[in-house]
């Protein structure tokens, strides 16, 4: 009996013992995993904290990533400026102080507060100081005033302005303002914004004393937000805003599209406004903010191949077809003018029709299709829809409600006026398809982004469309847009605004070079005239700026 119990209680012992070593073990294991696994990952997060508890000063740049292009040049153009800031705890004198900083500023600083703005840390006083201003200061040092280098965001020569957007101004002052207003600035806020700038100032201890030795100091951000890059070439951009401003264009806007991937290579618009400084333009007239590349206008005869390209591939109209124009059509009790030619083309093939431009035999085309179709197939080319790039102002333009088209509604359709708006991009996009042989591709603006590919019509249709937008460039309305050495295709248009002074869009879309076509360009002037006379030239120069041997 002694010995089973004895048996029994050694067993259970080493059942506890063992039940004893398993915890501590996972106890150690624990622990070593804890310190020697997790630690490290951990370290950043540690050492930034560190970080902001043992420094006192204020940022010299942005806690911002660049916005780039795609080969990693900034478009905002970033530059080097100078700040003045001020330490009040290094401040000897302050009523003394803030007398002199008001008669350098003249009376701009009158409510500087220097009074009991220890407590408050360093502040920035004023930024881009003049050279003079930078001068008298260096001459007059003053205890606790120091000229620091400052990062601007938007440079001179900043381009894209209304793809990138901009940032608070206040957000050089306080870091809590570093947030993106329009564009990729507000679409990619959460990807762009850092945590701690780069910053000048001192460090300090526990008691928020400068440590001895230390002195002041210029240190980078320890954690570097993410840039993002962009489907956009500096260059392209550069000639396209180039021409746009060498042809003092007020209103306006220009789309270049990769014809193999779709990617947008440039957008562009105008006005234009201060990044920098945008309440400048919060009162100015021609909505300088709106970026026109993605706002929606009344088309024209660029819309003409929307058309076009579903009589074809639905048997309404043949190949080898011809109509006659006398110079106006009846449609109901309302006769239409055929625009072009006021006499009348006379009798013109399918191809002729589109290269001339011909408002009658285009509405004699559109009213052998149901309303419903016509309507239905614009919406499978990508009108009517958001493109879905990543900037939150694109808009989706307007097709008319095909159950309340009249006979006058599907006329003016036909020509691309009426309850009808496209965004320069929607037109440049559908234009891609035609050079690529019927095969829609979704735009895209941000490098690597996914997309999506849809067939609009057939490689047979869209060689009818080729050849009557290649002989639009040659002998038709776009003659302005051919471009030498490498040849150019496409179609104008002239858009009626119903304004009172009667002034017109301005509209041309086409790619180059003709034998292997490269560049698909949209353009659109605001009130700016006529495609033939106003928009096909933009497009010319901007593609004799882009193909230039010089330019590579």
């Amino acid at each position: 009996m002694t010995q089973g119990w004895d048996n029994s209680t050694a067993a259970r012992r080493l059942r506890e013992l063992i039940a004893c070593f398993g915890t501590v073990f996972a106890f150690f294991l624990g622990m070593f995993i804890r310190y020697q696994l997790l630690g490290p990952l951990e370290e950043n997060a540690f050492a930034e904290s560190a970080f902001l508890q043992r420094q006192k000063g204020v940022p010299v740049s942005l806690a911002r990533g660049y916005i780039l292009d795609r080969h990693g040049t900034p478009l905002h153009c970033p530059y080097w400026d100078s700040a003045l800031a001020l330490f009040p705890e290094k401040v000897e004198d302050p009523e003394s102080l803030r007398s002199w900083l008001n008669g350098l500023f003249g009376g701009k600083l009158d409510n500087l507060e220097l009074a009991g703005a220890r407590e408050n840390g360093p502040f920035k006083v004023a930024r881009e100081l003049s050279p003079e201003l930078i001068d008298e200061i260096l001459k007059n040092p003053k205890p606790g005033l120091l000229v620091i280098p400052e990062e601007v965001r938007y440079g001179p020569g900043s381009l894209a302005r209304h793809v990138v957007g901009h940032v608070r101004p206040n957000a050089y002052l306080n870091p809590d303002d570093n947030v993106g207003e329009g564009g990729l600035e507000k679409q990619y806020q959460g990807v762009l914004a850092g945590t701690v700038p780069a910053w000048a100032g001192t460090l300090v201890g526990g008691d928020g004393s400068e440590l001895p030795g230390t002195g002041l100091r210029i240190a980078a951000s320890p954690k570097p937000p993410a840039d993002l890059y962009t489907t956009l070439d500096v260059d392209i951009q550069h000639a396209v805003e180039k021409v746009l401003d060498e042809r003092r264009i007020r209103k306006g806007a220009v789309v270049v599209l990769d014809v193999r991937t779709g990617e947008i290579l440039a957008m562009a618009s105008r006005p234009q406004f201060d990044q920098n400084h945008p309440e400048k333009s919060f009162n100015t007239q021609d909505a300088p903010f709106v970026n026109r590349a993605i706002s929606a206008f009344v088309p024209g005869s660029v819309w003409k191949p929307v058309v076009l390209a579903l009589a074809l591939e639905k048997g309404y109209v043949g190949e080898r077809e011809t109509f006659l124009c006398q110079g106006k059509i009846k449609v109901g009790p309302t006769e239409i003018k055929c625009g072009h030619q006021p006499g009348g083309h006379g009798i013109l093939s399918v191809e002729e029709a589109l290269a001339q431009s011909c408002n009658s035999a285009f509405i004699q085309i559109a009213l052998r299709v149901n309303p419903h179709e016509l309507v239905d197939y614009a919406r499978k080319c990508g009108f009517g829809e958001k493109t879905r790039i990543p900037l939150p102002e694109e808009m989706r333009g307007v097709l008319p409600d095909p159950s309340m088209m009249l006979l006058g509604d599907v006329a003016n359709y036909a020509i691309g006026q009426g309850y009808l708006t496209v965004t320069p991009l929607q037109v440049a996009s559908f234009f891609r398809a035609i050079v690529s042989g019927g095969k829609w591709i979704r735009p895209t603006l941000i490098l690597g982004e996914k997309t999506e590919e849809r067939e609009i019509f057939s490689e047979k249709t869209a060689r009818v469309l080729e050849n009557a937008l290649l002989a639009a460039t040659r002998h038709g309305t776009g003659q302005e847009a051919w471009v030498a050495g490498y040849g150019s295709a496409g179609k104008t248009g002239t858009a009626e605004t119903g304004l009172p002074s009667g002034k017109t869009h301005a509209w041309f879309c086409g790619w180059a070079p003709i034998l292997v076509p490269r560049y698909v360009v949209s353009v659109f002037v605001e009130e700016g005239g006529d495609g033939p006379g106003v928009a096909a030239p933009i497009f010319r120069e901007i593609l004799e700026e882009i193909l230039s041997p010089d330019r590579f």
